[in-house]
């Protein structure tokens, strides 16, 4: 981690902030070590998939970017706790 990096992190929060209120991102997890990060993106092809990715402000460092096109994604739906009526 450079300085360099820390200083793009403010803006890579803000465009995946931007993307989950667009709908374009559905998930975004970095590894412990922060070596690792996946997404799970809604796009119309592949090339538009790798286009959102590379909007990422930290983009430049990332090494082995990959797309792997998904037949379905399953997630638990979020929910409000439930209200105490005490």
């Amino acid at each position: 981690m450079t300085d360099e990096m820390a200083e793009r992190i403010p803006m890579q929060r803000a465009r995946v902030a931007e993307l989950f209120s667009d709908g374009k991102l559905l998930t975004y997890s970095l590894s412990q070590s922060r070596q690792n990060l996946w997404c799970v993106v809604t796009a119309e092809s592949e090339q538009d998939a790798m286009e959102l990715v590379a909007s990422f402000p930290l983009h430049p460092y990332f090494i082995d970017v990959m797309c792997q096109p998904l037949m379905f994604h399953n997630t638990i739906a979020s929910s409000l706790p439930d209200i105490s009526l005490n």
